[in-house]
């Protein structure tokens, strides 16, 4: 039984035998390129870590930014909130939320 999708068979020629020559340049074409890709790997880890290490050094300088900048708009809230619901500010204020 045949259907439309059925595709007619098709003979092959018989496969032609690769010169040991172009097979030994294949074989070391792609030995070469796994060791290049290896060693470049290699470099770009490097450079990788490196960069890291130096993101790891800056976030704790953004991170201290980042604090100062919220222990100062905590205290500027507190501020602006005892003034419009006019509540005392306490004595020791300043050193609860200094500047």
């Amino acid at each position: 039984m045949t259907t439309k999708w059925d595709l007619p068979k098709l003979e092959l020629k018989a496969p032609v035998n690769v010169s040991p020559f172009l097979r030994f340049c294949r074989w070391s074409l792609l030995l070469a390129g796994v060791a290049y890709g290896l060693r470049h790997n290699q470099t770009l880890a490097k450079r990788e870590r490196e960069h890291r290490i130096q993101l790891r050094e800056k976030k704790k300088i953004w991170d201290e930014e980042q604090r100062i900048i919220k222990l100062k708009a905590n205290r500027d809230e507190m501020l602006y909130l005892a003034e419009e619901t006019k509540t005392p500010i306490p004595a020791n204020f300043d050193q609860m939320y200094p500047k």
